[in-house]
């Protein structure tokens, strides 16, 4: 039965083939007047999804007046029966070979179809101001199924080969990350001490803006206040006494560098028996022994003194201050009558 059809294609194929040659042969012996379209194929069998050439060529006679209308055709259109036009040449004109005054053009049209079995291509017209001057003869095309090979398997690629990558290889691949994270870990350890060189001179800066305060000054500050106050008569004695003892010992480790806030009473006298205090005479310095001595025992053993004797002990040791404040320091304007505000947070 297919050798069958098969035959009936071929003998319809040469047919139309003769018919065409006849047309033309005619129209070159007997001088052809009238326009021709015809429809060539490439093929007269195809499989489902493959491409089919179709040639579209006209003779037109450019005597008449005629206004001959080539059919549209574009890629993406479908034709009758489903033939799906893939795509579609640009019309190439020329000289008609068989026409005395006529013009020959010239298409190729790419389609296919995605159904089986025998399928026509409809004619296609030359059109003369609106109307159908002449058309294509009707084809037949069988569309049928690709045969597969036998045991049929993937094919390999063509024109791939395998590379294997070296140590160097891989090395150089990753040179430029590698470079880019050292830069990055320089950058950032640039930019984090130039932060902390920053940050340590605005503190400098800041710190050296502050002027110090001589010591002496803050300890006569103290005992003005306590002069001012009072507060032994409102029972706070050991206060008082606390408060003028740590007066006393800012002015001796600020002004001389005795270490005397760190240290007690007798380990101050024997400090000061094995290494007097440069800068200052030795009975001052006795002095201030017996006066840390008896503030000792207003705080820690309870001794008690009355208001007189609290306020005698601190205008003494006002005048102390005055009398063994280092010559090269010169007590601010204010600083013995008091007008300095002292620290606060005493214990």
């Amino acid at each position: 039965m297919c050798n069958r059809s098969c035959n009936c294609l071929i003998a319809v194929v040469d047919l139309r083939m003769i018919v065409i040659v006849w047309l033309s042969l005619s129209a070159t012996a007997w001088g052809q007047s009238d326009p021709v379209m015809t429809l060539i194929t490439d093929r007269d069998s195809i499989g489902v999804g493959e491409p089919l050439t179709l040639q579209l060529v006209s003779d037109e006679p450019l005597q008449g007046g005629q206004r001959w209308q080539w059919p549209q055709l574009l890629a993406g259109d479908s034709l009758a029966q489903g033939w799906e036009i893939l795509s579609v040449s640009p019309v190439d004109s020329s000289a008609s070979p068989v026409l005395d005054a006529g013009l020959r053009r010239h298409q190729d049209i790419v389609v296919l179809a995605w159904d089986t079995g025998m399928k026509a291509i409809e004619a296609i017209g030359l059109m003369d101001s609106g109307e159908v001057a002449t058309q294509t003869l009707r084809a037949i095309i069988e569309v049928g199924l690709v045969p597969l090979e036998a045991n049929a398997v993937p094919k390999p690629m063509q024109g791939f080969k395998a590379y294997h990558f070296s140590l160097w290889d891989r090395f150089q691949a990753m040179l430029p990350w590698l470079i880019g994270a050292l830069l990055a870990l320089v950058l950032g350890r640039y930019a984090y001490l130039k932060w902390r060189s920053r940050e340590a001179t605005e503190n400098d800066e800041e710190a050296g803006t502050e002027p110090l305060i001589p010591a002496h000054v803050t300890a006569l500050a103290l005992l003005h206040q306590l002069e001012q106050e009072k507060p032994w008569n409102d029972g706070r004695g050991k206060e008082a006494q606390a408060i003028l003892s740590e007066a006393v010992r800012v002015h001796l480790q600020g002004s001389f560098g005795v270490k005397a806030l760190e240290r007690t009473t007798d380990e101050l006298a024997q400090t000061l028996r094995s290494a007097p205090i440069k800068g200052m005479a030795a009975d001052e310095s006795d002095w201030m022994i017996a006066l840390l001595q008896r503030s000792d025992l207003v705080k820690f053993a309870k001794q008690d003194m009355d208001g007189d004797a609290h306020l005698r002990v601190v205008q003494e040791s006002i005048a102390w201050i005055n009398r063994t404040i280092p010559i090269e320091t010169t007590a601010p304007e204010g600083a013995a009558s008091g007008e300095n505000t002292p620290p606060q947070g005493h214990e």
